[in-house]
């Protein structure tokens, strides 16, 4: 009698987890980043929102949990942050009314208005592509004693969005910063 009623009970906690679960709609990452020698590329996912494929051997460095980027850095100490998440989980964005090329459009406005209203920096639109659901843009400006230069790929698939940015590389020209940011949101998947 005492197994059986041990076996309801766990069984009840398991309904009641799963329940809790489903009712905040949580979902579990896996994370992972390996570097591949044989082909000089270093592989990030973040299952089951995103996964890329950088050219060349990145270290992670530090991860900023509110915004969900993990950072990176190379032997030229580029600097780099990659951050895979879903469409409905940016606060102008909960209810998941915009998707696709609106939602892009809304990220960057959103976005960049926190960095010209509330830091006093610049921004300026490089590219955009409604058939692939991407935007290029540059953040930029004097933060007390930093020059900040950073350029974004934001992009949209099936709803994960795809956040790529490289900050104060002085060693790439503008072009060189801009086709990287595209080739890696390339081999996202």
């Amino acid at each position: 009698m005492k197994t059986n009623h041990i076996k309801i009970v766990l069984f009840l906690a398991l309904v009641v987890s799963l329940t809790n679960c489903a009712i905040q709609k949580t979902t579990s990452t896996i994370v992972g980043c390996e570097y591949n020698e044989k082909t000089n590329t270093t592989d990030y996912f973040v299952f089951p929102y995103g996964s890329v494929t950088i050219p060349g051997k990145w270290e992670r460095t530090n991860y900023l949990a509110s915004s969900k980027q993990q950072f990176f850095r190379n032997r030229d100490s580029v600097s780099l942050a990659i951050s895979f998440v879903r469409f409905n989980k940016y606060e102008f964005n909960r209810n998941g009314e915009k998707s696709g090329f609106e939602f892009i459009k809304s990220f960057y406005e959103w976005d960049s208005n926190y960095f010209v209203e509330s830091q006093g920096l610049k921004r300026q639109s490089i590219e955009t592509d409604s058939t692939n659901n991407f935007i290029i843009y540059r953040i930029y400006g004097q933060k007390e004693t930093a020059n900040i230069n950073t350029y974004f790929l934001v992009a949209e698939k099936k709803g994960d969005i795809a956040n790529f940015s490289i900050t104060n590389v002085k060693k790439w020209e503008e072009n060189e910063k801009i086709n990287f940011l595209k080739a890696i949101s390339l081999t996202r998947k």
